[in-house]
């Protein structure tokens, strides 16, 4: 990774895109996960009953799931989603077939680690994919960025934004995307970016962008996983 002075980082200075094309007129994001609890087969009925669908995203981290998975991985185990399996694993044949690609935030303080467990299964399924991962780098002392985590070496996780995924669109082409803590609406906002060829100071077009991508990160739950009947009594106790 290219060095980048300490002063430009801590300024958020963000790199225009380089005569970014616009692919499509539209571009169809769905949610297949809101949650760390959510469930595989809602996503897949997404992929199953959706005619028109690019992207499919899972959002699956917070600041809780992340803490656990730092401690988890401090004692042994895996420092990613230990369920990233069980999901690719019902989506990724379908989502292969479909040209969908899936975005998801489930590589928690150890995206590696999941890209490889992704990259297992689908050898054992027999696909060839390509799964790209955005993560963040440490800083070090010498002001220069480092490939080594500072999640993984500090227990420290730094929030990532757009960029890193609409990167990895645009070198990789992947299959999948597997990213460590972004902000949440990133996730969908990135696909607009790439396919309708937004640059980073179309302001206008950003701020809508962001929107529905903060609307559509809790899509399972704006969608009936509030919904509570008034005659159920039980609506008082999630208030």
């Amino acid at each position: 990774m290219e060095a980048v002075a300490l002063e430009e980082i801590q300024n958020c200075v963000v790199k225009l895109r380089s005569n970014p094309q616009r692919r499509k007129n539209q571009v169809y994001v769905g949610c297949g996960a809101g949650f760390g609890g959510d469930r595989p087969m809602a996503a897949l009925k997404l992929l199953e009953r959706v005619e028109e669908l690019n992207y499919i995203v899972l959002e699956c981290l917070a600041e809780r799931t992340l803490a656990d998975r730092y401690q988890v991985m401090l004692s042994g185990g895996k420092g990613f989603d230990p369920r990233v399996k069980e999901w690719l694993s019902v989506l990724l044949p379908l989502a292969l077939d479909r040209e969908v690609c899936i975005i998801t935030n489930m590589g928690a303080i150890d995206p590696p680690g999941a890209q490889k467990e992704i990259l297992d299964l689908a050898s054992s399924l027999g696909l060839e994919i390509t799964v790209a991962v955005a993560y963040e780098s440490s800083i070090s002392e010498n002001s220069v960025l480092s490939n080594e985590s500072m999640g993984v070496a500090e227990g420290r996780s730094t929030y990532l934004g757009a960029a890193p995924i609409v990167h990895c669109l645009e070198t990789y082409k992947p299959h999948v995307i597997i990213t460590s803590r972004v902000a949440d609406a990133a996730l969908f906002l990135a696909p607009m970016v790439y396919e309708l060829g937004w640059n980073w100071n179309d302001f206008d077009k950003l701020a809508q962008g962001t929107l529905a991508s903060h609307l559509l990160e809790c899509g399972c739950q704006l969608t009936g996983g509030y919904f509570m009947h008034p005659a159920s009594g039980f609506v008082s106790s999630i208030c």
